[in-house]
């Protein structure tokens, strides 16, 4: 048995349990939380999320990035708790507007962060509107749910495979 550091035994269960694409996203909303902090307006796609949630939890969004079964790229199984239960309406929202021909890793619209509380101010773009409602409504979730830290890097395994619909909401 090798005796390796913490931090080499974290990225390789990343690796295990995440494709290459789960392992880019990773690396671009870690990147998030440090270019919202710098700029917070004028953020793309995922760069949004990431400061949305930073915005009204405080933490930095890469937490959530593999916590439970829904946060993150993906979901599968029944959410664990209650911030999980936010990432999976998130997702279902994010289903919403793509079917309304949305762009929900890419397209950009501008917020601010008010007191803790992510603002969308009035958008004119349909599709901005959309992807910042559902980005501000995830936010305003977790920073109300507990964070739990054994759900932080749970891997997809232990989801199972039956999961609620989109329809509960």
């Amino acid at each position: 048995v090798l005796d390796i550091p913490a931090c080499h035994r974290l990225v390789f269960s990343v690796l295990v349990y995440h494709s290459a694409l789960d392992i880019c996203t990773y690396v671009l909303v870690g990147m998030a939380s440090v270019v919202a902090q710098r700029a917070p307006r004028s953020k793309r796609g995922l760069l949004e999320l990431a400061g949305t949630i930073e915005c009204s939890t405080g933490r930095p969004a890469l937490v959530y990035i593999m916590y439970g079964c829904y946060c993150g790229l993906g979901g599968q199984g029944w959410p664990r708790d209650r911030a999980d239960w936010c990432c999976h309406k998130h997702d279902c929202c994010y289903d919403d507007a793509e079917i309304a021909g949305c762009e929900t890793k890419i397209d950009q619209y501008q917020w601010t962060c008010i007191d803790m509380v992510p603002d969308c101010g009035s958008l004119k773009d349909r599709c901005e509107r959309i992807l910042c409602q559902c980005d501000q409504e995830v936010a305003k979730c977790l920073g109300k749910a507990p964070f739990t830290g054994k759900y932080a890097l749970w891997p997809d395994f232990l989801c199972g495979y039956e999961h609620p619909t989109c329809n509960i909401y």
